[in-house]
């Protein structure tokens, strides 16, 4: 009888430890579970950095157009009833500058020179010139290159000063050649010798995050490496980006959260379509400008607590226009669409715009032989004939 006992004991003793193993095993197993699952809402709720999350994200026009060698469009707008998270506020360690006062009206009728030798339409060309004169022209923006002779810089930027317009001058970032800080040293001390102490507007870079895939931590990183000790030595330049391709709500937000110094303006490139897109479509993506520059506001608010200066500094109705396209070559179109995109920069409140391109292109303000094509000729009539 005893011996029966003592094996019944044994056996609820084992009994009794298997239970407390198993209940160990499912509480490890549950804990796993709910980690995992943990794990997962975060990665789903915390976008990609340099990435819009898919919930701000509308398509638009149903398709997806083949990017080109010049420039996209954007495949996606920012939800208009989206609304950025707030962030805590980052001050810079280096003071920005004086508030940039003027922008709007002829600063609204820029356009992008396309020099890429002495031999370009608007240096020797005095018809365009006049042309550009004539259309109020008041911002030009001015491309540098490695290995670029700096007399070219320099004759760009005479012709600037001699028709009373403002220079936009595009800094070459070390991202994209290793001699960025000494090419940009050397272009703004030929600005320092023309413009004086008159103000210059300074890109850092161009499109970076398209040509050179630039996450938004690259490209903060290279402008704190750069900028400060550029902003020491222009005379009186005003620092602009980040200069995305198309407007982008986070790449923007982390920019401001971490360039030191902060920009004096920032910057992006709007076009509405793709050249076989409807001239419909085309138009009416124009809409979709106003929502980026509310959504851009709201987030330079909640980041840094005031909103800069917004300059849109490459449009067009598409970045690669084909001749024959029903839209390049249509003047009642071009009028039209080019007149509502002036009037939503105006409405919109932006300090400054420039048109691509200004010669040299499918869609053009000056034709070959000097006239004003139909964009040049809306121009005109804005800036008040």
């Amino acid at each position: 009888m005893g011996t029966e006992n003592r094996q019944l004991n044994r056996k609820k003793i084992v009994g009794l430890v298997l239970c407390v193993v198993l209940v160990i095993i499912l509480a490890g197993f549950v804990q796993t579970l709910l980690a995992s699952a943990s794990s997962t809402d975060k990665t789903m709720l915390t976008p990609t950095p340099g990435k819009l999350s898919s919930a701000a994200l509308t398509a638009t026009a149903g398709a997806t157009p083949t990017p080109s060698t010049k420039a996209r469009i954007a495949t996606a707008t920012v939800n208009p009833n989206t609304t950025p998270t707030p962030v805590p506020k980052v001050m810079p360690t280096v003071a920005p500058a004086a508030p940039m006062s003027g922008g709007g009206s002829t600063m609204l009728l820029g356009t992008n020179l396309n020099i890429q030798d002495s031999g370009d339409q608007v240096f020797t060309s005095s018809a365009t010139r006049t042309a550009l004169q004539k259309m109020h022209v008041g911002l030009f923006r001015i491309p540098t290159r490695d290995g670029q002779s700096d007399s070219i810089v320099t004759q760009a930027a005479q012709i600037t000063k001699s028709m009373g317009a403002a220079p936009l001058v595009i800094l070459q970032g070390d991202k994209a050649t290793p001699d960025a800080l000494d090419n940009d040293t050397r272009i703004i001390k030929i600005m320092n010798s023309i413009f004086g102490s008159g103000v210059v507007y300074y890109e850092y870079g161009n499109e970076q995050d398209f040509f050179y895939k630039l996450q938004p931590k690259d490209y903060t990183d290279s402008w704190n490496r750069l900028i400060p000790p550029l902003k020491k030595l222009a005379l009186n330049g005003r620092f602009i980006g980040p200069v995305n391709y198309q407007y982008n709500g986070s790449y923007l937000q982390y920019f401001l959260q971490n360039a030191q110094p902060r920009p004096d303006a920032v910057s992006w490139h709007e076009y509405t379509c793709a050249s076989d897109w409807s001239n419909d479509i085309c138009m009416s993506h124009l809409d979709n400008w106003t929502v980026h520059f509310s959504n851009a506001r709201g987030i330079m608010n909640s980041t840094i607590g005031t909103s800069l200066p917004i300059m849109i500094t490459e449009w067009n109705y598409t970045a690669n226009p084909v001749s024959g396209d029903g839209k390049s070559d249509n003047d009642t179109f071009m009028n039209a669409w080019t007149t509502k995109a002036l009037q939503t920069f105006a409405a919109d409140g932006i300090f400054a715009a420039a048109q691509y391109s200004c010669t040299e292109y499918a869609a053009p303000l000056v034709d070959s032989d000097g006239s004003m094509t139909a964009q040049g000729l809306a121009f005109q009539k804005y800036g008040g004939g």
